[in-house]
């Protein structure tokens, strides 16, 4: 059972790293098996098709960056704005740092059938949202955040606004690749400004989340 996991682990990382650099119609089986170490049949023993092992890649990315939002989430020594703002550039640094396979997540997220493995990837991403919850109704509870319209619950919204705000910066590296890390602190202010009650110092309230 541990050597199979460990060969699963091992095609999964491989497939990782070909698809990074390569389009998914350009990758072939044979390389992935090759970088590996084992037999293209192997790969077919742990994956009934290309597109299988392809959206399993995609969900093992999508768990890495979890794991990655995780260790964030649970510094008990960092308050909610910095928790916050260490989740906006951990999402756009490992976007950055994955393109390609982000991409392929996009593009997967717009074919209209209803397949498993793409509902899967769906819920991974709404399951990223949502652990920022707690921290996004902290700053509502202490009165940080604006309230707009008072039928639609904000609180639930924030999460995946900023992820996907978080997103659209990370793309702009094709266009700023050596002003990026610029490029994250100006748009997010402008997050900030928009977010953030008119009477909140964004300047207060980071030195104070230092503190």
């Amino acid at each position: 059972m541990h050597q199979e996991k460990e060969t699963f682990n091992k095609i999964i990382q491989a497939g990782k790293e070909i698809l990074n650099k390569k389009d998914y119609h350009e990758t072939v089986v044979e390389e992935i098996a090759q970088l590996a170490g084992v037999a293209k049949g192997t790969i077919f023993f742990y994956f009934k098709t290309k597109e299988g092992l392809f959206r399993e890649i995609l969900l093992s990315l999508l768990s890495e960056l979890e794991e990655e939002i995780n260790k964030i989430l649970e510094d008990v020594k960092l308050q909610a704005l910095k928790k916050l703002k260490k989740v906006y550039d951990t999402y756009i640094d490992f976007q950055i740092k994955n393109m390609n396979l982000f991409i392929a997540i996009r593009k997967e997220l717009a074919k209209e059938e209803a397949i498993p493995k793409i509902e899967e990837i769906k819920e991974k991403l709404q399951k990223l949202a949502q652990k920022l919850l707690p921290v996004i109704e902290e700053m509502f509870k202490k009165g940080l955040i604006k309230r707009f319209d008072p039928s639609v619950e904000l609180v639930e919204v924030v999460p995946s606004m900023l992820l996907a705000y978080a997103s659209a910066v990370s793309s702009m590296v094709y266009f700023y690749k050596d002003k990026i890390d610029k490029l994250k602190e100006i748009f997010w202010q402008i997050l900030l400004h928009g977010i953030l009650n008119e009477d909140v110092s964004i300047n207060m309230l980071i030195f104070s989340e230092e503190k």
